[in-house]
C-alpha cells in the first residue's frame, strides 16, 4: 500500500496512531505523540508493517450525538 504525507497510520500489530511525515526509499517516516512520556517520537517504518487508520470526523461525531438526542 502506498502512503502519503498527512495520512494517519498504525502498526498492524497495534500501538499509537501515527502521522506520515514523508515516504521515501528508506520507508514511511512516521511521527506520533507519546502520552506516557509527553514526547514527540519519530521512526522510519516499512510500509508492509502499517495500516491506514480511519479517524471519525468531528462533524460526524456531532451528527451522531444529535441523532442520539433525537431518539430520546
Amino acid at each position: 500500500m502506498a502512503f502519503e504525507a498527512g495520512e494517519v497510520v498504525q502498526l498492524k500489530s497495534g500501538g499509537p496512531a501515527m502521522t506520515v511525515a514523508a515516504v521515501d526509499s528508506a520507508g514511511v517516516h512516521c511521527v506520533w505523540y507519546g502520552e506516557s512520556d509527553d514526547q514527540i517520537h519519530a521512526a522510519v517504518i516499512a510500509a508492509v508493517a502499517l495500516d491506514e487508520v480511519h479517524l471519525a470526523n468531528e462533524d460526524e461525531d456531532e451528527d451522531d450525538e444529535d441523532e442520539h438526542e433525537a431518539h430520546k
